[in-house]
């Protein structure tokens, strides 16, 4: 039986010294979401997993931590280039009570932030479309501040 292994954390990583020495942070983006933490995970992963045959690779859940990691590979269907990205998933507390409220945070841990970006943005259309996101912008725009999104 092999040792049992501690959860991974969200690593973002500087790729080289001149990242390092002009101070230039990994990409975040924040999405509310108006359904559960499971559900939006569970979304969330189930569209990661239908992308595989367009590139996206080595998809890891942390369910206990409400977390997820997946890239893109070399080889693409949009010959976009290669990124890591990680995704946090928090249920938010609406007067002191959970809501069916969750944000997921979305970071790029290595690669080109112009691929992560394209990704999120896919992921947060193809979701809005199914009804999953949070409408009000208002209220969206409240929910990001909690995470400073």
């Amino acid at each position: 039986m092999p040792p049992p292994t501690l959860p991974r954390e969200v690593q973002p990583r500087h790729q080289n010294w001149l990242m390092k020495f002009l101070r230039i942070k990994p990409a975040v983006t924040v999405l509310p979401f108006q359904v559960s933490r499971i559900r939006a995970r569970k979304e969330m992963v189930s569209l990661l997993r239908e992308w595989r045959r367009y590139g996206i690779r080595d998809i890891v859940i942390d369910k206990g931590a409400g977390r997820v990691w997946a890239r893109v590979g070399v080889k693409n269907s949009l010959h976009i280039r290669p990124v890591s990205l990680a995704i946090e998933t928090f249920t938010v507390l609406e007067r002191g009570r959970k809501a069916n409220l969750t944000l997921a945070r979305f970071t790029q841990e290595r690669g080109a932030k112009s691929s992560f970006e394209r990704v999120v943005k896919t992921m947060e259309k193809v979701l809005g479309e199914k009804g999953l996101l949070v409408e009000d912008e208002v209220k969206g725009r409240a929910m990001k501040a909690v995470l400073g999104g």
